[in-house]
């Protein structure tokens, strides 16, 4: 593992036939050209595994493919697109193929060409996509300011019941008032944070688990690329005037704060807006004033940062002094910058790759053939439609006596009525007691309660010392027993909120 480098692949537009041209992050050595493919789109270069590499012409309607050590493209595929494409992404394994053309997604097979669906939710040109680190959902943004979470499953096979629902997004969020230019997710999958830039100089960072915006951090100037380190700790930008920026994640305010003016924090519903002073930013500063940063990576490390932009050089910098280390000229204006961890020996003719491309791209949806799909027997029967995640309530750590608390929390997350709630008993009346109840049933005890007449019954009992011991505590009891429910209505409260969220922002019709 020794000769294992980091290899920055970087695509220019420029008049000589070099698409992309790969080096050696490190020494800045040449390892491997590729040529043919005219200048690559922005946000549409990929790489298949160690195998291939994958661009999309500026201005024909053409997908490139070349084998990882051959500069030459394949002869054998004509990688043909239903118009020119504005951004593409992959998914993590190959499988899918996503690309944004004007205003609609097209989705293929890799291995077969088929078509397998069309997306038309966006108004106006799409300019970036990306999928999530397991490649279950994917995300599109466009000139409209419109961010849409996808779910591939749904999107690639509908359910045959008549509705749209594989043609919906899963989340729309229409908070950025122009164009987003670019967006970064976390690890997690679904789970994870969506971070995104636009010209509106907001970056805006999501919670796709709830499909709520958590903070909106407002730069000086409009924004083209974003990265975040593997952490989630720090979050960097490129901006248009020829500077990027770092935001640590721990300097937003945790705190509610009135005076805008003096705390630059202002609270929007759920989420916070956190304004940077011009002053007070923490800038990279060494490429052209005036240029915009297009894109930006980091090393697998994080401790170095490489940026690219309009002004015809990658700068590698070091993230905690934020000095210019280096600077790499290139031959015209980067579109695209990525890094990838490989040994050189896969650019060597020796190295051979499979043939994972069956046919061409279709330029039309295939029909469905039966021999895409398995049979399979279920005995239990699921409902209709995308189902949302059940909240699980037994890892909450309540005292035993609240169990009836917790059950009844669980049937209203399962939204079942309260008479057919049937609370397990045993489970309530074999709950430890505490000691002082145990002191205090003792006393009551040793009361002898058959020696009362009946009319001195209630004052002799009452004014009994282990009595009156009995009452206090069970007022006691009852105040705590208050206060939890207290807290668990407040919860409930919130839950049905965060889950109600997601429902309007899907529903929710953007106005031309």
């Amino acid at each position: 593992m020794g000769d294992v480098v980091e290899a920055l692949f970087v695509s220019a537009c420029s008049e000589e036939n070099t698409t992309c041209s790969v080096q050696d992050l490190r020494t800045g050595t040449d390892l491997m050209k590729y040529k043919g493919g005219g200048n690559a789109q922005h946000h549409s270069l990929a790489m298949l595994g160690l195998n291939y590499v994958l661009a999309a012409n500026t201005m024909k309607p053409l997908l490139h493919v070349w084998p990882i050590n051959k500069q030459e493209q394949m002869s054998s595929l004509r990688f043909v697109l239903p118009g020119k494409a504005n951004a593409m992404a992959l998914t993590p394994d190959g499988a899918y193929l996503i690309v944004g053309i004007q205003e609609n997604i097209y989705i293929w097979h890799m291995n077969t060409g088929r078509m397998l669906n069309t997306l038309s939710k966006h108004y106006q040109a799409i300019t970036c996509l990306r999928f999530t680190d397991n490649g279950e959902h994917f995300i599109s943004a466009g000139k409209d300011g419109a961010v849409l979470v996808w779910d591939l499953t749904f999107s690639i096979a509908p359910l045959d019941n008549g509705s749209q629902e594989g043609s919906e997004p899963l989340y729309s969020f229409n908070d950025h008032g122009l164009a987003v230019t670019d967006l970064h997710t976390g690890i997690g999958g679904i789970r994870s944070y969506l971070y995104t830039v636009s010209l509106d100089r907001c970056c805006k960072i999501y919670d796709l688990n709830g499909g709520i915006m958590l903070l909106s951090i407002v730069f000086p100037v409009a924004l083209h690329s974003v990265v975040v380190n593997r952490t989630e700790t720090s979050i960097y930008v490129g901006s248009a005037e020829g500077k990027a920026f770092v935001f640590n994640n721990w300097r937003a305010p945790r705190m509610k704060v009135s005076d805008f003016n003096n705390n630059y924090v202002v609270y929007h519903g759920l989420f916070q807006e956190y304004h940077l002073e011009e002053e007070k930013v923490q800038a990279f500063i060494g490429h052209t004033v005036g240029k915009p940063i297009t894109s930006l990576a980091l090393t697998m490390n994080a401790k170095q940062m490489v940026s690219a932009g309009d002004d015809k050089q990658v700068c590698v910098w070091d993230v905690v002094s934020r000095q210019l280390m280096k600077s790499i000229p290139q031959n015209g204006v980067i579109t695209n910058l990525r890094i990838r961890l490989l040994s050189p020996a896969v650019f060597q003719p020796q190295h051979k790759q499979p043939q994972l491309f069956a046919d061409s791209l279709k330029r039309m949806i295939s029909p469905p053939d039966p021999n895409d799909y398995i049979d399979m027997l279920i005995t239990t029967e699921y409902p209709k439609g995308r189902g949302k995640p059940k909240r699980n309530f037994n890892k909450c750590n309540l005292h035993p006596e609240n169990n009836r608390i917790l059950q009844k929390m669980h049937h209203i997350n399962l939204g079942e009525d309260d008479d057919a709630i049937n609370f397990n008993e045993e489970t309530l009346e074999s709950s430890e007691q505490s000691p002082k109840e145990k002191d205090v049933l003792s006393d009551v005890g040793d009361f002898d309660c058959d020696n009362i007449e009946e009319e001195d019954y209630g004052e002799a009992f009452t004014n009994a010392p282990s009595v009156q011991k009995l009452i206090a505590e069970n007022r006691r009891l009852k105040k705590e027993n208050e206060i939890v429910v207290e807290a668990m209505g407040k919860y409930l409260a919130n839950q049905s909120k965060n889950v109600k969220a997601p429902e309007r922002n899907r529903k929710k019709a953007r106005k031309n």
